[in-house]
């Protein structure tokens, strides 16, 4: 019991005695285990200068190729299609025959309607002739009643005076009287026979132009009818499509052949709202088809949405180019996302604080937070950032707000 009472008593004084040799400022450490190791490095980053600018993106969207002028051209008369007068795939001018319908009937009323023509205008000239003829007699008949007017109306004077003077008898005064009521009567009648000739003359030669007129509008439209079976190409193309046959019927008004302008092709496609914006009247974009590209430039972009809240966009091909009408392109555009400052995607913080970007001050990071516009292609339009700014690109994983930081040499301009 003694012995151990000793040991005990020793290891204190040798405890007693180590603690009291130790330095002062040694007293004082603790081995905290949790805390974390002081930085006593500068992180290593890389920055780069940001520019103000619009973010646009490269677009493909599909695009049918069309005609400017695509007709299913119809018959204006129905008959049964004699004669085929091209081919499938021919080139035709503007007016020229394409089809020949059986023309029998119209033949013939057309004959009938020259010769109607012919006996109205016979009638007409008939009655101008028959009434400039009645015309002269009759005036010649009223001058020469005039004359016996004027001899009668000499001879009864005579006789007056004659008779005053007992020259005369009582009865051939009163024969003078008689003669001079006769040619006056003579004259009256001969007037009213001319005045009934010009009266008849107004009314019967006008009818007669009237009819002349008439048969001129049957002879017309009978012309018109035989042109109809004819059909002709409205404009100059391809025909694309022959839609009957010889010896078919064809219903008046039903279509015949198909007609189309290769010479003004067009590209039909659908934008979303947004991109329709970059493509406005006179835009030009890239088409490729067959593996060649080929100039397209908008020619109608309403702006409006359809039904599938996208945009019809038609564009022409520029020069002359010759796609098949139907063909699925690939029209490719470019379309601006947004415009702000542009920093590299790299460059941006997104966390549960919003989005941020890191700048260098003083040797240490700096967080600042931005508003992101839109993004495309590695790049992102933000605001709330001053153009000329450089930024930290890419950003640490390990990154911190103040931490301590040297720029490599080599960043990006």
């Amino acid at each position: 019991m003694n012995t151990t009472r000793v040991l005990r008593t020793m290891s204190l004084l040798s405890l007693t005695l180590l603690v009291a040799c130790k330095p002062p400022g040694e007293a004082k450490k603790t081995n905290d285990l949790d805390a974390p190791p002081q930085k006593t490095t500068a992180l290593s980053v890389q920055t780069s200068e940001v520019k103000a600018g619009k973010l646009t993106v490269s677009r493909s969207v599909s695009a049918t190729v069309t005609a400017g002028r695509d007709s299913r051209v119809a018959t204006n008369a129905g008959g049964t299609v004699q004669q085929v007068l091209v081919q499938e795939g021919q080139t035709v001018r503007a007016g020229q025959a394409v089809l020949q319908l059986d023309s029998t009937q119209q033949r013939q009323a057309l004959e009938s309607a020259q010769v109607g023509l012919k006996q109205a205008q016979i009638s007409l000239e008939q009655a101008r002739s028959t009434t400039t003829q009645s015309g002269a007699s009759l005036g010649a008949a009223v001058r020469s009643a005039e004359a016996a007017l004027a001899q009668a109306q000499a001879t009864a004077q005579s006789t007056e005076n004659l008779y005053g003077l007992g020259g005369v008898s009582q009865a051939d005064l009163q024969a003078a009287r008689s003669g001079l009521a006769q040619a006056q009567s003579a004259l009256a009648q001969a007037r009213q026979n001319l005045a009934q000739n010009g009266q008849s003359a107004q009314n019967s030669i006008p009818l007669q132009q009237t009819q002349v007129q008439s048969a001129q509008v049957a002879l017309r439209q009978a012309q018109e009818n035989l042109n109809r079976t004819t059909v002709r190409a409205p404009f100059g193309g391809t025909v694309a499509d022959l839609l009957v046959q010889e010896g078919e019927f064809a219903a008046q008004g039903s279509a015949v052949f198909r007609l189309v302008d290769t010479g003004s092709l067009r590209v039909k496609f659908s934008v979303p709202a947004a991109d329709a914006v970059a493509l406005p009247e006179g835009t030009a974009f890239n088409v490729g088809y067959g593996g060649k590209n080929y100039v397209g430039r908008v020619v109608d972009s309403s702006g409006i949405a359809g039904t599938d809240r996208l945009v019809p966009i038609t564009a022409r091909l520029d020069g002359n180019v010759n796609l098949p009408v139907g063909a699925i392109a690939q029209a490719r555009y470019r379309a601006t996302l947004g415009q702000g400052v542009l920093v590299p995607g790299s460059a941006v913080q997104a966390s549960g604080a919003g989005n941020a970007v890191f700048t260098v001050e003083g040797g240490r990071a700096r967080r600042q937070d931005v508003s992101v516009i839109a993004e495309s292609g590695g790049q992102v339009a933000v605001s709330n950032l001053a153009a000329g700014t450089r930024v930290i690109a890419p950003i640490p994983g390990s990154l911190q707000d103040g931490a301590k930081v040297s720029v490599a040499t080599g960043s990006a301009p």
